[in-house]
């Protein structure tokens, strides 16, 4: 972790207890309230551009209603559809029915957006927390690894596949492991759905089929949705690891060659300690700021792997979106990965103050 990072970190906090003191308030408060507000102002000019960009992608009524329909017809859905009206006006409804929880009708398929979300949000959920847990399991160890073998074998293999897997894109990558282990070797199960049968699905607890099938002790749908996930899981994991196991290595590398640890290694304290017990510690608040990004990575990138696998998720929901021009769903599924950003460096901040005692006492 550089050290300009921490020093303006510092500042970060000495500021929002000089602010706290002014208001009467506890310091994580004000920065709790700060941060909601950020979130807030982030998300507004996130819908605004997006809001506006969708507008000039094109008129969906044609395809409501077809090339050939009259200009009476056609005139009348975009009045009824509300696209005559002035942009700003168009927009200032959107907020207000945002406001109310309202994200509007899908034209497409004639459904609230709300509910198609509900639907679909489960499994991109799902994909996504076991993407996460491969980036957790493959990338901060093989990292930790790289740094502590740094010039050797270990480093130089370490290096090599992150370097592979930081230049293969995540739909050829997806591409090839589907023709690899279903089409050669057929060892996963052909790339439709999260379940060979749909009769298999256990009842709808949390909408992540792993869990509902533990929880209905249903063997069959547990092993089912575990081989459809594994697949577009790893898809989406390879993009992240590389950067993941780069921070983690060139952080520990750091902290290596700082004062404190070549001291304690001077006095003759075991490598084991001094590496497990104190440098592990101090990569915490730059892994935890890595694996943030990452989250909010994984969310965006799941319209490339969710498309490839035919994955009924957000992502699939907004490229189908986007081929018939209709604006709701679009918006709707930029929001919810901008809110996912901002909930995870939220998430990512408050464990930097738990973690780190520096950073509580200035």
């Amino acid at each position: 972790m550089s050290g300009n990072f921490m020093a303006s970190l510092y500042d970060r906090v000495r500021l929002r207890k000089r602010v706290a003191a002014l208001a009467g308030l506890q310091p994580w408060a004000v920065y709790l309230l700060a941060r909601v507000g950020s979130i807030a102002l982030v998300l507004l000019g996130i819908c605004t551009i997006t809001f506006i960009i969708t507008r000039l992608l094109g008129n969906p009524v044609y395809l409501l209603v077809g090339q050939q329909t009259s200009p009476e017809i056609v005139s009348n859905m975009t009045h009824r559809m509300g696209l005559d009206r002035p942009l700003y006006e168009q927009y200032f409804r959107y907020l207000w029915s945002l406001g109310h929880g309202d994200l509007g009708v899908s034209r497409y398929t004639f459904r609230p957006v709300l509910e198609d979300i509900a639907l679909r949000l489960p499994a991109t959920l799902e994909l996504v927390l076991c993407a996460m847990g491969f980036i957790l399991v493959a990338g901060v160890p093989l990292g930790i690894l790289a740094a502590a073998r740094r010039g050797g074998w270990a480093d130089r293999l370490v290096q090599a596949l992150a370097q592979l897997g930081a230049s293969v894109p995540n739909f050829w990558l997806g591409l090839l492991l589907i023709f690899c282990f279903f089409y050669l070797i057929p060892l996963f199960p052909a790339p439709l759905g999260r379940l060979d049968d749909p009769a298999q699905a256990p009842p709808v607890v949390t909408g992540l089929l792993l869990l509902d099938s533990l929880l209905a002790h249903n063997r069959a749908a547990f092993w089912s949705a575990l081989q459809h996930l594994m697949l577009p899981s790893i898809t989406l994991a390879a993009g992240a690891i590389p950067a993941t196991l780069q921070i983690t290595r060139n952080s520990l590398l750091e902290v290596l060659a700082s004062d404190f640890t070549r001291t304690a290694l001077a006095y003759g304290i075991n490598k084991r300690i001094v590496y497990f017990r104190y440098a592990l510690k101090n990569i915490l608040v730059p892994v935890t700021t890595v694996l943030a990004m990452t989250l909010g990575f994984l969310i965006s990138g799941t319209i490339l792997v969710e498309t490839v696998f035919s994955w009924p998720g957000i992502g699939l929901y907004a490229v189908d979106a986007m081929n018939h021009f209709d604006y709701e769903p679009i918006i709707a599924v930029v929001l919810i990965s901008a809110l996912f950003y901002a909930l995870a460096y939220l998430l990512a901040d408050i464990l930097q103050f738990v973690i780190d005692p520096r950073i509580r006492a200035r």
